[in-house]
């Protein structure tokens, strides 16, 4: 119900550009109880939300937007001329990319970008890298001494948290490598 994606200048630790997104749920319309309470996301939200094979539209313009004026290339791309900066997309465990969107669009028969096909699990890279198990997004950022900024379970509050959490990893000499990748 809710798309969301930060650009991470992995240089300087800013957010460059956000992309966010409600999708109108189509099987299920109404929300449940649990899903408001949990993610904030309100009925009207979602009813004004689109489709999404539109969102899906909507990111991939966004993506090549960015690209374009960032100079960013994808792992998955030909590599291009010099001076394109790497970029590949990080999330907080495998669901939303490797589970989630991949049902989806599998089961509603939309074509998925490639670029969406591997991507860094920060919990798994956090685990391995500090050598403990985190409780959450919230819980690893507390473990660093970095407040939850925002209403967690919040799809773009979840991503700024996730990328706030990219930058201390890095800032720690951690190397962020692909560690998903799903096949054609």
């Amino acid at each position: 119900v809710e798309f969301p994606a930060v650009l991470l200048n992995t240089a300087t630790g800013e957010i460059e550009s956000e992309f966010h997104t409600y999708v109108q749920p189509q099987e299920h319309p109404v929300l449940s109880v649990f899903c408001t309470e949990l993610t904030g996301i309100t009925q009207n939200q979602v009813d004004e939300g689109v489709p999404l094979h539109i969102c899906l539209s909507q990111f991939f313009k966004w993506i090549q937007k960015v690209q374009k004026e960032k100079k960013i290339v994808f792992s998955s791309d030909v590599p291009s001329h010099s001076g394109a900066k790497p970029c590949t997309f990080v999330t907080w465990t495998d669901w939303d990319l490797g589970v989630c969107l991949q049902y989806e669009c599998k089961r509603k028969q939309l074509q998925k970008p490639d670029f969406l096909n591997s991507w860094i699990d920060l919990k798994a890279t956090y685990r391995a890298f500090y050598n403990r198990k985190p409780k959450g997004l919230s819980g690893a950022l507390q473990d660093l001494g970095i407040a939850f900024s925002g209403r967690e379970h919040s799809g773009l509050d979840d991503s700024r948290n996730t990328a706030r959490l990219a930058w201390r990893l890095i800032c720690d000499g951690c190397v962020l490598k692909v560690t998903k990748s799903l096949g054609k």
